[in-house]
């Protein structure tokens, strides 16, 4: 019989082999790299989570039973955690387009002192990317900020907490300045 707890460690320490693998792959800034291993490390990690719910469905005592219960409540609140900052992502980065109306509309990303925001969910590895240039879209430069979010890892959420804060700074920004959209009239 395999020891889940030795399989356990070993999976541990290639998740975050892989995940010092992603970060030099977006060093390097060559987003096919990027996303080969983030598939990996999404792999490592969906196979750690398998084997931690099919080693809690074999603690079926009554306190395993409780334990899981408090362990469930507490993943679903994680989940409801994440859940909600992705949403406040995205509801900022439309925002930074919105007009006074509260449309949404085109903006001209390549014109200066305008803040560009790229977010880009990839559904088959619960990543979502955010590429920031905070003034104006240039093909020759690099994003001013630049992250991947693992939604499967609740440790996500310290740099989706830092990405909310920045993007609400460049939206006070931009209600600060006249970028030829007056967004005075929202809160």
């Amino acid at each position: 019989m395999i020891d889940e707890k030795i399989l356990l460690q070993e999976l541990d320490e290639m998740i975050k082999i892989q995940q010092k693998s992603v970060e030099r792959a977006e060093q390097g800034s060559n987003e096919a790299v990027v996303y080969l291993e983030s598939r990996e490390l999404a792999a490592y990690m969906k196979v750690r989570n398998l084997i931690k719910e099919k080693s809690a469905h074999g603690a079926a005592t009554p306190l395993g039973t409780q334990l899981n219960r408090q362990k469930q409540y507490n993943t679903d609140r994680q989940k409801s955690e994440i859940r909600k900052i992705v949403t406040e992502i995205f509801d900022l980065s439309l925002r930074l387009q919105e007009m006074t109306d509260g449309t949404i509309d085109w903006i001209d990303w390549r014109e200066p002192g305008v803040p560009c925001v790229y977010v880009e969910y990839h559904g088959a590895t619960a990543v979502l990317s955010v590429k920031i240039w905070e003034n104006g879209f240039s093909a020759e430069q690099r994003p001013d900020y630049s992250t991947m979010l693992f939604l499967d890892n609740p440790n996500c959420m310290i740099e989706a907490g830092y990405l909310k804060e920045k993007l609400m700074g460049l939206l006070e920004e931009r209600r600060g300045s006249d970028n030829g959209k007056d967004d005075s009239d929202h809160n």
